[in-house]
């Protein structure tokens, strides 16, 4: 049988004293989007942040195909794409400095290649010389997009992904989502059920 490409086990995690996920099950199989729900404070962020090895979890077990993420968490992470809530650019960066610094920390062996289809398949090669900070909203949440595939992981977290964006601008984020969702398995957190209804196949 195949590994599902996320499966977590009894995942709990205290800050100070409060609990703020409690004994969490749940798997993912591979490919589309599944959504993940909640009210502002359930736990979706501290849940991602465990998922993708930046918090470590107080009890529990997560599993990025079929690889124990706290056992090995560098041969976990090459599988992992994330975008927080708030996109981790670099603002006095051009748009291919960026990704390319990215490519390098995720150890991708042929840079200008993957960083030129990052661009591509997220619609900013022709913003490629422009620095971040002189870009739109909805495309610097592009270039936040393209940092979490330009390794191509297998899985990808987006936190909030149209959060703060005009009208338009969250159709474009929407369709890109959808197509990048086409070879991968994204996990897209989000409050609005509006969202999660027009583009996810699965709900947790």
């Amino acid at each position: 049988m195949k590994n599902p490409i996320v499966k977590v086990e009894h995942l709990s995690h205290r800050y100070a004293v409060q609990w703020a996920i409690e004994d969490i099950n749940f798997e993912i199989e591979a490919g589309g989007i599944v959504g993940l729900l909640g009210s502002n404070g359930a736990g979706k962020s501290t849940t991602m942040n465990i998922i993708c090895g930046v918090l470590n979890q107080t009890r529990g077990e997560v599993y990025i195909d079929g690889v124990n993420l706290r056992e090995h968490p560098v041969e976990a992470k090459k599988n992992i794409g994330f975008l927080p809530q708030k996109p981790p650019i670099y603002p006095d960066l051009t748009v291919e400095e960026y990704l390319r610094f990215c490519a390098d920390l995720r150890f991708v062996e042929d840079i200008p290649s993957a960083v030129n289809k990052a661009m591509s398949r997220c619609g900013i090669t022709h913003f490629k010389d422009r620095l971040i900070r002189n870009l739109s909203g909805g495309y610097q949440q592009r270039v936040g997009i393209a940092q979490a595939i330009v390794h191509d992981p297998k899985f990808v977290i987006l936190d909030e992904p149209t959060n703060g964006l005009d009208p338009n601008q969250i159709m474009e984020v929407r369709n890109l989502i959808r197509e990048i969702a086409l070879d991968r398995t994204v996990l897209l957190s989000t409050h609005i059920l509006s969202e999660v209804q027009a583009t996810c196949r699965d709900i947790m």
